[in-house]
């Protein structure tokens, strides 16, 4: 290729060029011709140069193929690194542009694009995407990560398949179903070691494609398992939160504590919703208890799988609806200590008192605070002063933290609690053992275990021993080998980002690309 001329026009740079090979190969029949048939401009974009645009006008040729046999009679030459057939762009450009697709998507891409000085849209970005050829899936790596992430949070998930030896992604597919699972497995054999969560669909897959694969429950869901456990069994002993006032013993303020407890969950009114609460807490258990898959249970009930798990891992159906509480009205408990002084110092405006709250940070509504101060102001009494009380999540955390973790407030706070509660002394006991067990990989402890956390008698324990005995095989392989889901959950975070970055134009054929093919 000659260059003839160059020159700026408008800030972009135009190049004249001009081919001078004197014969080409036919891109069909490979025969090699000199016999000239005539020619054409082409107009190509390339890489910018001093933050500029640049245009190349190349006139090349088109020739006549020799060969009689061959359909084709004409064809144009193509100059390496430079043209491609059909391409308004040299092949430098359009990987610059797939990248910065891949990396950022359409319109992000596009605003960066035009910043480098390479015009283009965001439905040309992903017009590129989706041209890019598709990752072929040969057998199945020997160690398989699988997790779901959610296409559309709460309604549709999918599945993405990981190579824990070389963290490379494998396949994406459309959702988490134990079928769709079970058809690539039994498409793709090879696999040895399968890293899952504690999905009751995957592991329903991995047996029945891959029976001699070994399953590994991921370490970090088993100890999600744990705290949700803990802080269901600190739900129900939160009248030990308190601490002790300091002119009544502590066994006397637990007792008058307790009986409070007890008083209003008796006095409770038994409405609709909580009928409706004993009736999917007896259909789900009646369905679980006989080993009946979580995902099973909600098609057969109509309920949502979150629905379901809650119900299933619930002793109780009082224990199903720990956690569901409104966090705003939640809020308003952080400012109790101001508005009870603020009252019996004679404000007892609610309107007041919720413009003085809201410049200390509240973020709530002025009913919120007006429902706060209702039941002291029925009273017609001073707002009475409440006792140090732990939150549930605190005392949670307390228990499940490493020791050397907590400073020595936090350990003061731990220790009185434990001393407060023979049950959650049990519990921190068995969090404690659990913890040394996943750190040394002692799975072979994990029936003993099992035994300790049935005998402390707490309802959520004995939930979780249940779910775990049903999984015993993967629990214990997660225990014992050093596999683990981490480089998955990763990955899904990085679905999540694309996912977001896409601004509703991912659908499933563009994402599953971005995801395979990012870098």
């Amino acid at each position: 290729m000659v260059v003839d001329e160059v020159r700026t026009d408008g800030g972009r740079i135009a190049l004249t060029a001009r081919t001078v090979t004197r014969e080409a190969a036919c891109p069909d029949c490979g025969a090699v011709s000199s016999r000239v048939h005539g020619g054409y401009r082409r107009r190509l974009a390339d890489l910018a140069a001093a933050g500029q645009e640049v245009a190349i006008d190349l006139l090349v040729r088109r020739f006549l193929c020799p060969a009689t046999e061959c359909p084709r009679r004409t064809f144009v030459e193509q100059v390496d690194g430079l043209t491609e057939r059909f391409a308004r762009r040299t092949p430098f450009l359009r990987r610059s542009l797939e990248k910065i697709a891949l990396a950022l998507a359409g319109r992000p891409g596009a605003r960066l694009a035009a910043h480098l000085s390479i015009p283009t849209s965001a439905n040309s970005l992903l017009r590129l995407v989706r041209r890019l050829p598709d990752k072929h899936v040969g057998a199945a790596p020997r160690v398989l990560g699988i997790d779901d992430f959610a296409l559309k949070k709460g309604h549709v998930y999918g599945t993405i398949i990981l190579d824990m030896e070389t963290g490379e992604r494998v396949d994406v597919l459309p959702d988490r179903t134990a079928e769709t699972l079970t058809a690539w497995l039994r498409a793709h054999p090879g696999a040895e070691i399968v890293c899952r969560d504690r999905s009751s669909a995957y592991a329903e897959a991995v047996r029945t494609a891959c029976p001699d694969a070994i399953q590994v429950a991921d370490r970090f869901h088993l100890w999600k398992n744990l705290c949700e456990a803990v802080e269901k069994c600190v739900a129900t002993h939160r009248s030990c939160l308190a601490e002790p006032t300091e002119d009544a013993p502590a066994d006397a303020t637990a007792g008058q504590e307790a009986a409070a407890v007890q008083v209003e969950v008796s006095s409770r009114p038994e409405g609709m919703r909580v009928i409706r609460r004993l009736e999917r807490h007896a259909a789900v258990h009646a369905l679980y208890d006989k080993g009946v898959p979580i995902q099973a249970i909600s098609e057969t009930l109509g309920l949502d799988r979150k629905t379901v798990r809650r119900y299933a891992h619930a002793a109780t159906p009082e224990d199903a609806s720990l956690g569901t509480g409104s966090r705003r009205y939640g809020q308003i408990h952080a400012y109790s200590p101001y508005l009870q002084r603020r009252w019996n110092e004679g404000c007892t405006d609610a309107a007041r008192l919720y413009a003085e709250i809201v410049e200390l940070g509240f973020t709530g509504s002025k009913r919120t605070v007006r429902r706060h101060l209702q039941e002291i102001r029925a009273s017609g009494k001073p707002a009475p002063d409440k006792p140090k009380t732990l939150a549930v999540r605190t005392a949670t955390w307390l228990s499940t933290s490493h020791p050397d973790h907590l400073d020595e407030s936090s350990t003061l706070k731990l220790k009185k609690l434990l001393s407060r509660s023979p049950e959650l002394d049990a519990v921190a006991a068995c969090v404690r053992s659990f913890a040394a067990m996943m750190t040394e990989r002692r799975g072979s402890d994990l029936e003993n275990w099992l035994t300790s956390a049935e005998d402390t008698g707490m309802k959520p324990l004995q939930s979780l021993a249940r779910g775990l005995r049903q999984d015993s095989d993967a629990v214990t392989a997660g225990l014992t080998l050093e596999w683990s889901s981490r480089k998955v959950e990763g990955n899904v975070n990085r679905a999540k980002r694309i996912k977001r970055d896409e601004y509703g134009r991912a659908g499933f054929d563009l994402l599953c690309l971005q995801i395979l093919l990012a870098d």
